[in-house]
């Protein structure tokens, strides 16, 4: 029998939305006559109104933390749960409250600072956390192939993840 795979695929819909921002925001700046084509006025953030960085960092209704929060907090709590153990099933059900998580995130509504800061190291975590429920349900599904065989690679995607599940909590967006 081969046990339903919690994730198919890994999920690139933020990093492919934070490409696109950026090649928008960096059309939008044009040439600045400098000599630079613009290169400098997109490396340098722009100027905002106060409620405007309130918001982006949270202090306010709307902030980033608040709309990927929920992602963020499915994650953390996955992470900590992976701590003390679990075994496919429960990792399995695991990943798809992460994964219903991330369908909530607005992500048509988040800033660039949001997206680069909490979004992509928040969704690169998530196709690491994607890599591992994907390869120890393949491991399951073969004849022979046992957890234990291929724990420390999974171990390795999970290590790898809560590095970057760590910098989408510690990055702040601007």
């Amino acid at each position: 029998m081969t046990p339903a795979s919690p994730v198919a695929h890994r999920l690139p819909v933020l990093g492919c939305v934070l490409l696109g921002a950026a090649a928008l925001a960096l059309s939008a700046c044009g040439g600045g006559g400098d000599g630079s084509g613009g290169a400098s006025t997109a490396a340098k953030p722009a100027a905002k109104a106060p409620e405007r960085r309130a918001r982006q960092a949270g202090t306010g209704g709307g902030g980033c933390r608040d709309e990927v929060g929920g992602f963020i907090k499915a994650m953390t709590r996955l992470r900590s749960n992976l701590a003390v153990g679990l075994s496919y099933e429960q990792y399995a059900a695991e990943m798809h409250g992460v994964r219903a998580a991330y369908g909530k995130v607005p992500v048509q509504q988040l800033t660039i600072d949001c997206l680069y800061a909490t979004g992509a190291p928040g969704e690169k975590a998530l196709n690491q956390y994607v890599d591992a429920a994907n390869a120890w349900g393949e491991c399951l599904a073969e004849t022979g192939c046992t957890t234990a065989s291929i724990e420390r690679a999974l171990q390795h995607r999970w290590r790898v993840a809560s590095h970057y599940l760590s910098e989408a909590l510690q990055r702040p967006p601007a």
